[in-house]
């Protein structure tokens, strides 16, 4: 029993080891088959776009070492350099991550702000150039920059004179050789030319200060620029004649730098009738007193260009006299009359105060005034008619229509209207009423046209209706309208009108006299309407207003030609040719007599005439002044003549008895009318 009990603990003990070694070999055998994997995963993210700092784009640099500067770059796993272009070429390569010095070049870098600074050692040369900046990581992925422009300049600008007026010269601000030791005399050959221009290459797009010295003369100073392609031009103004004119330039290009051209003097030759050369006798002077050179602006003359920065050489200066010798007699200088204007208007501005002298001469060298003044004569005709129809607008604002811009637009030339057929007056003052308003009134009082009375106060622009009836009505704020008076008796009614219904029955073409009287408590009309009526009365062109303004124009246009100052100075002299010619073909007036009767009393006020012919259909109206002499009445030829002619204290008398009308036959030799007037 025992025996059977030992040999169990054997048996499990065997069990338990061979169970012991199956999972020794099972582990073993199931790690031998373990397979061990290892994988990596491609860089394809490009570094950030590197952000450039400086030279910015379209800089103009004086240094031609310049230092680049941009904003560092960023990458998912590691940056690995720099490559910095030139004009799209390599410049730099492999620019490391750190501050570096090397034969060709100083690299800095800010760890704080993130920025490169790279400063060349090998000088760029002075052009436009291009340039920009990429980020390179360790798996060649890139990116690159914006590409910017600069431009490097180290040389002092160029500038060659080439022309003065009409003489070809060649003096250049790097050669102080190339400027002539005596004064270059130009126009020789034109006597009205006075005006030269100046032409020059140069740097483009440099600042040209030229100083213009002139003996006697203040000094003129011009700020121009050279344009794009390298070319100058000036035109100078009038100057005098047979004296040295000093020029004097200052170059500045677009980095600062500096070149200056001095001391070129020129003059104007001054010629002669009949045509004859002055001889000029040139004489050399050290000393820079001598009394026919203008003072120098500077005493600095330059040897070479300015380079850069650098102080210009200093040495003496030439001075210049050159004395024309005295014309022979009999031989008359000629002087254009635009120099002439010009010498007279200097004159004139020298005799104001300084200060004042001074703004005007600043003002008349301005760019301004010189693109003003070859059309300012016409700028003034526009101007004055422009103001005029806006103040007489300005008294209609409140009935604005197509007919009252017309009916305005006539009275701005009245020498194209003939309005004096019918009259609006202010019966009290026996004066016209200009600047009131008529309207033409149907029988339901709707308006069928209007008219407005000139400065005599006539009207005669309206559209009169055909077989219908009709009535007329004032309406102006500073006339009332009717007078509610009685018509004096022996007036018809259209002789003194206050309103009736016109038919085909009582009317007969006459003349229509209509009174108004002044608004209540006005003793005198309000000083914008007086400033209307004035302005009415300067369009008529008076001849004190018209040859002032005639002379103005004809300043203008001679001493700053140009097609709109001819155009108004035409304009001008059509006006009086108009006048003249009215004036030529009234030489046989109508002459008005007057005759007092019954009384010795004076009377001041003025006398209301009108005139119709029944044969031509013409009719004038008018007020004249009652001075017991006569007036000359500018009309048509008249043969036979009804006149109505009163005032508010005298009526027109034949055979001892007050008319409406006296009827005279007028003879051609003799065009004459004497009216007999008797106390109301």
């Amino acid at each position: 029993m025992k025996n059977l009990i030992a040999l169990k603990i054997r048996l499990k003990i065997l069990l338990t080891l061979l169970s012991f070694l199956a999972s020794l070999v099972f582990v073993g055998v199931a790690r031998a088959s373990e397979v061990t994997i290892s994988a990596s995963i491609p860089d394809i993210i490009a570094p950030s776009v590197p952000i450039l700092i400086e030279p910015t784009d379209g800089a103009l640099l004086s240094d031609n070492t310049p230092t680049f500067s941009w904003y560092e770059s960023t990458d998912n796993l590691a940056l690995s350099h720099y490559v910095l272009y030139l004009n799209d070429v390599i410049l730099f390569d492999n620019l490391p991550l750190v501050a570096t010095e090397t034969s060709q070049y100083e690299l800095e870098y800010d760890s704080l702000n993130g920025i490169y600074s790279l400063t060349v050692k090998n000088s760029l040369t002075d052009r436009s150039h291009s340039w920009k900046v990429e980020a390179v990581d360790y798996a060649d992925n890139s990116a690159s920059s914006d590409t910017w422009d600069f431009t490097i300049d180290t040389l002092a600008p160029s500038f060659i004179l080439t022309k003065i007026g009409d003489t070809s010269v060649n003096i250049s601000a790097a050669n102080p050789s190339s400027v002539p030791s005596s004064a270059i005399l130009i126009f020789q050959n034109d006597a009205t030319a006075n005006e030269p221009i100046l032409i020059a290459n140069g740097e483009a797009n440099s600042i040209v200060e030229l100083t213009v010295t002139i003996p006697g003369d203040p000094t003129q100073s011009f700020t121009t620029t050279i344009d794009g392609d390298g070319n100058y031009e000036l035109q100078l103004g009038i100057l005098p004649r047979d004296t040295d004119i000093r020029l004097d330039f200052i170059i500045t290009d677009q980095v600062g730098h500096v070149s200056v051209l001095e001391e070129v003097y020129f003059r104007i030759a001054l010629q002669y009738y009949p045509t004859a050369t002055p001889t000029t006798s040139i004489t050399a002077s050290p000393s820079p007193d001598a009394s026919a050179t203008p003072a120098p602006s500077s005493s600095i003359s330059p040897t070479t260009a300015i380079s850069g920065f650098l102080t210009p050489t200093v040495s003496p200066s030439v001075s210049l006299s050159i004395s024309p010798s005295a014309s022979p007699s009999g031989i008359i200088p000629i002087i254009p009359p635009r120099e002439i204007i010009h010498e007279a208007v200097g004159e004139a501005i020298e005799l104001l105060p300084e200060s004042t002298a001074a703004k005007i001469r600043e003002f008349l060298s301005s760019t301004l005034w010189q693109s003003l003044s070859v059309w300012f004569a016409w700028l003034m005709l526009i101007l004055f008619y422009v103001l005029a129809y806006l103040l007489l607008l300005s008294k209609f604002l409140n009935d604005l229509s197509g007919l009252i811009f017309s009916k305005l637009a006539a009275l701005l030339f009245p020498q194209l209207t003939q309005a004096w057929q019918n009259l609006v007056f202010d019966y009290r003052a026996t004066l016209a009423s200009p600047l009131v308003k008529v309207e033409l009134l149907d029988e339901n009082k709707e308006r069928l046209d209007l008219a407005i009375t000139d400065i005599n106060g006539n009207f005669n622009d309206l559209s009169w209706p055909i077989g219908k009836k009709w009535s007329l009505r004032v309406d102006d704020s500073n006339f009332y309208f009717p007078v509610g008076g009685d018509k004096p008796s022996q007036l018809h009614f259209w002789q003194f009108y206050q309103g009736q219904i016109f038919s085909q029955e009582n009317y007969f073409d006459r003349p229509i006299l209509i009174p108004t009287l002044r608004a209540a408590g006005q003793e005198r009309l309000p000083l914008i309407e007086r400033l209307r009526i004035f302005y009415l009365y300067l369009l008529a062109y008076p001849w004190w207003f018209w040859l002032l303004i005639t002379m103005m124009a004809l300043i203008f246009a001679l001493r700053y030609q140009g097609l709109f100052n001819y155009f108004a100075l035409g304009f001008y002299l059509i006006i009086g040719f108009h006048k003249f010619w009215q004036s030529f073909r009234s030489q046989r007036k109508l002459l008005i007599k007057v005759e007092l009767k019954g009384s010795d009393r004076q009377f001041s006020d003025n006398l209301i005439i009108s005139l119709f012919e029944n044969q031509s259909k013409l009719k004038q109206a008018m007020i004249l002044p009652f001075d017991f002499a006569k007036a000359e009445v500018l009309t048509n030829e008249f043969s036979e003549v009804a006149v109505c002619a009163f005032s508010q204290f005298l009526a027109l008398q034949k055979d001892e008895q007050k008319v409406a009308e006296n009827h005279i036959a007028l003879n051609e030799a003799k065009q004459e009318i004497v009216l007999q007037m008797g106390k109301i």
